[in-house]
């Protein structure tokens, strides 16, 4: 007998809180700032075959799109028929369908009755994993074991026993162990937490409707996705869209994708990709995976929960040794980079398929800037510190809204520091953030304007790497729709030292007193400027996002 509909509609609800409270847990409870301010981490509940069935709403899409492919590499690698009630998995390796090493997937095995059911997944960016510098985050890195420490796929606890000498062996490999310690308790207690929850909906419904509720909720994500698919127009299209260099060499590293609509499915070609490049920017197929799927969800069911079954429609050919199928040992530290320009080029394909729900391109980079060293300070809580600052972003026009200012853009949806915590944690002073006018696309909607995060540093010994792109190339955008800025880093802007850096900049020390500025590109505009409303030119003068002059040179004021 099918399941009533309320009834379904409680089971997912309930599934999605599961999700939501263990991120939640893991957030109050975690010592980095990547999570407990910026929630840097994912949490999804799974079936028993390994698909995503509900997920926390605020989840990174590259996060939790990746991880059944991760889930099932960790699986088989520990062995299958291995599993049993009390363990807890672990690994961090990319090419087994993960990110990038700093991105920790711990998953607890569910079993009622000694009948395996699902899986409970934590998947959180940790704040140092070893490797060439803090931050674990060098574009320089040419192959995956410089990045940092590699776990294989390992059980973390056995019949509910933690393995004291693998933890030893992980929080060792860092370079703060008592945050790495803290952060993994953090993890695999919200996977506690989130089995007790899930069994209180199991005690109540029992489990074969829980089992029932889990296939039906994917059976719907899948038809309501293809339903919408089915809305575009049928047809072959293409794009292409660069990132700056490969973290070694400047020459541009091409996506290349062919987008096929036929009927309520879509295929998109990735193999016209550059080859795998000799730095760290590199992606593995899942991770790029993970682009095209977001890029597709954005704009055809984006209300609707999103599950394994909003993805069923959609097939992605890779190359493997290709940019964005990357094998092993070539460096894959610079994944999100690749992720986005994915995730833009896939959505400028498909503009003339759906041109009324296609995004211009946003500031397409994750913007990571490493920052850390030692902190003698006599206040200093730790004598050691890592920061990661996000500078991205912006997002595009559409068809009816202009882009987003200074919002962390596309697939990793983190959070910005506040200016008080950063500054109680860190030996840094920010000197300014603001919204940088001018920088969004004009358009008959505008892109969002990027911003700027500037600070100085207020100790010696600090080293600064970034890990970033649109430097060089600009968001694109649609339908006469203006370009966005490139992005700018800069210290000691203004001064007689002042250095412009690279969207690939390998680790370099910054003397104490050193001005670090920071900005994001801008996202590009939608639709021809001179169509652009009077009075959202006014209001955007008054507002600040645009300048006089800008007005006049593009829109009719």
């Amino acid at each position: 007998m099918a399941i009533d509909p309320f009834t379904l509609a409680v089971i997912q609800n309930a599934l999605i809180s599961v999700a939501s409270e263990m991120k939640l847990m893991t957030m109050r409870t975690a010592y980095t700032q990547l999570w407990k301010e910026q929630g840097d981490l994912s949490c999804c509940v799974m079936d028993a075959e390994g698909q995503i069935v509900a997920q926390d709403p605020s989840g990174f899409p590259i996060h939790v799109t990746t991880m059944p492919f991760q889930l099932q590499s960790l699986v088989e690698g520990v062995g299958r028929d291995t599993i049993e009630p009390g363990d807890v998995l672990m690994t961090n390796d990319p090419f087994l369908g993960g990110t990038h090493l700093p991105d920790i997937l711990i998953a607890r095995p569910l079993f009622w009755e000694g009948t395996l059911y699902g899986y409970l997944c934590n998947r959180g960016h940790w704040a140092d994993i070893g490797g060439m510098g803090p931050g674990s985050y060098s574009p320089a890195t040419k192959e995956l074991l410089q990045e940092g420490l590699v776990i294989p796929p390992v059980k973390l606890f056995v019949k509910d026993q933690i393995q004291k000498p693998l933890v030893d062996i992980v929080v060792r490999n860092v370079r703060n162990s008592v945050v790495a310690h803290g952060d993994m308790r953090a993890q695999y207690a919200s996977c506690f937490a989130g089995e007790r929850r899930f069994q209180e909906i199991i005690k109540r419904y029992g489990l074969p409707t829980v089992v029932e509720a889990m296939a039906e909720i994917l059976a719907r994500s899948e038809s309501m996705t293809r339903a919408r698919i089915a809305d575009f127009k049928d047809g072959e299209y293409h794009a292409r869209d660069c990132l700056d260099g490969d973290g070694l060499r400047d020459e541009p590293q091409w996506i290349d994708a062919k987008v096929t609509v036929n009927g309520s499915a879509i295929t998109v070609d990735l193999t016209g990709s550059s080859d795998q490049s000799t730095g760290g920017m590199n992606c593995s197929r899942a991770s790029a995976i993970s682009g095209v799927q977001y890029a597709i969800k954005a704009i055809t069911d984006p209300e609707n929960p999103p599950n394994a079954g909003s993805y069923r429609p959609i097939t992605v050919l890779t190359r493997p040794g290709s940019f964005c199928d990357a094998l092993p040992p070539r460096s894959i530290v610079g994944y999100g980079e690749v992720a986005y320009r994915v995730l833009d080029t896939v959505m400028r394909a498909l503009s003339d398929a759906a041109p009324l729900q296609v995004l211009a391109s946003g500031s397409g980079s994750t913007g990571t800037v490493a920052i850390g060293g030692q902190d003698n300070r006599p206040t200093a809580k730790r004598g050691y510190f890592v920061t990661l600052e996000l500078s991205s972003g912006a997002y595009g026009a559409r068809a009816t809204k202009d882009g987003i200012n200074a919002i962390r853009y596309g697939a990793g949806n983190a959070g910005h520091v506040p200016v008080e915590a950063s500054e109680m944690e860190n030996p840094i002073r920010y000197e300014r953030i603001e919204i940088m006018p001018d920088t969004g696309g004009a358009g008959m909607y505008r892109g969002g304007n990027g911003f700027c995060r500037v600070f100085t540093v207020l100790v010696d010994s600090t080293e600064i790497c970034i890990c970033a792109d649109r430097h060089k190339s600009h968001p694109q955008g649609l339908f006469g729709g203006m370009q966005g800025t490139t992005a700018r880093y800069v210290l000691n802007p203004g001064a007689p030292g002042e250095r412009v850096l690279s969207s690939k900049t390998p680790y370099i020390p910054l003397a104490k007193g050193t001005v670090v500025w920071l900005q994001s590109a801008g996202g590009g505009g939608y639709g021809d400027p001179k169509k652009r409303a009077r009075d959202l030119v006014q209001r955007d003068l008054r507002d600040g996002y645009i300048t006089k002059a800008f007005a006049d040179t593009h829109y009719k004021t």
